[in-house]
């Protein structure tokens, strides 16, 4: 068998058998043509060139695509991926973060137990993207060979639909709507466990930071702020841009905050009288100058956040 026999049985060998004869006579003629009364093999192998690879040549010829996402449908597949992949995410790395938030440490040493929850929550979110992944790539894997040829499905862009596009210095980043989400959950979390998580540790035992009789007479308020709050992600998640109602919701949200934040911060009687004293000796400071300065620096802080949102939705919305 020559060369040329070798080449038309490595495309055939690919293809259905009803095609092969008809294929095999083709590129019999097609590379006779190519090389012409030349018989040397410099031709013949010049010929092949042009050719190209047989199994992508076979592949025209069965009709049959040689990637997993074609470009019909690969921009929709990156959209389906950037939604759906830090969506999937958030939710692990929520229910990871709150299950060993509730969770007690024993006798685990705080180190200890921040790098086991740091290995285990990594490992959940490695196997969360490899199987949003591998899902969302065997879908569209399936549609491009189930969809007839020249077929675009999810495609059903019109002209019309350029009048609704909005400018890009008003759109709102995911990331940050996610931010948002896992900011909110976290604060429940955070001030729902309080007692157990925030505490001054000395060499034998340790003491609660804040005052849960305290904590318990905010919590209806923490809770309905918690739900403002994922109102108006949801809100910025479906409208993915600044507009005029929402950045005053936002702004009214925002104001909420700071004045619950402020009424909780300002508590005389916040931060429990077991572990304060052991907070002022261990920084030689006065009990007054250390309830003053640490209250103060959360709520400043926490102030400057909120009206950095606050700005940066008004002026985005208001600005047009």
């Amino acid at each position: 068998m020559n060369l040329r026999d070798v080449y038309i049985d490595e495309v055939t060998s690919r293809i259905p058998e009803s095609m092969r004869q008809d294929v095999a006579l083709e590129l019999e003629s097609t590379i006779d043509d190519m090389t012409g009364n030349d018989s040397s093999e410099a031709a013949l192998f010049e010929a092949l060139r042009q050719l190209g690879d047989p199994q992508i040549l076979a592949a025209r010829y069965a009709n049959r695509p040689l990637y997993l996402i074609g470009p019909a449908l690969f921009t929709q597949y990156v959209n389906i991926i950037k939604i759906v992949l830090p969506i999937a995410v958030t939710v692990v790395t929520i229910l990871s973060i709150i299950g060993y938030l509730t969770n007690p440490i024993d006798d685990t040493s705080w180190s200890q137990f921040l790098i086991q929850a740091f290995l285990q929550t990594g490992a959940a979110i490695f196997n969360v993207v490899v199987q949003t992944l591998f899902w969302i790539t065997l879908t569209f894997f399936i549609i491009e060979r189930a969809v007839p040829e020249g077929e675009v499905p999810f495609s059903s862009w019109k002209p019309e639909q350029l009048k609704k596009v909005k400018p890009r210095s008003t759109s709102i980043y995911f990331g940050s709507i996610l931010f948002d989400f896992i900011a909110t959950v976290l604060m429940v979390v955070l001030y729902v466990n309080a007692e157990q998580l925030i505490r001054v540790v000395t060499d034998s035992e340790s003491y609660p930071l804040l005052n849960a009789s305290v904590l318990d007479q905010f919590f209806p308020f923490v809770i309905a702020l918690a739900a403002f709050g994922i109102a108006i992600a949801i809100y910025k998640w479906m409208v993915r841009h600044w507009t005029k109602p929402l950045a005053l919701w936002n702004a009214l949200f925002n104001i909420v905050w700071i004045v619950v934040t402020a009424l909780i911060m300002l508590q005389p009687d916040l931060i429990s009288t077991e572990a304060l004293p052991l907070i002022a000796e261990r920084i030689n400071a006065d009990l007054e100058t250390i309830s003053r300065w640490g209250v103060w620096s959360v709520l400043l802080t926490i102030i400057i956040v909120c009206i950095l949102d606050l700005a940066e939705g008004l002026i985005k919305a208001f600005r047009r």
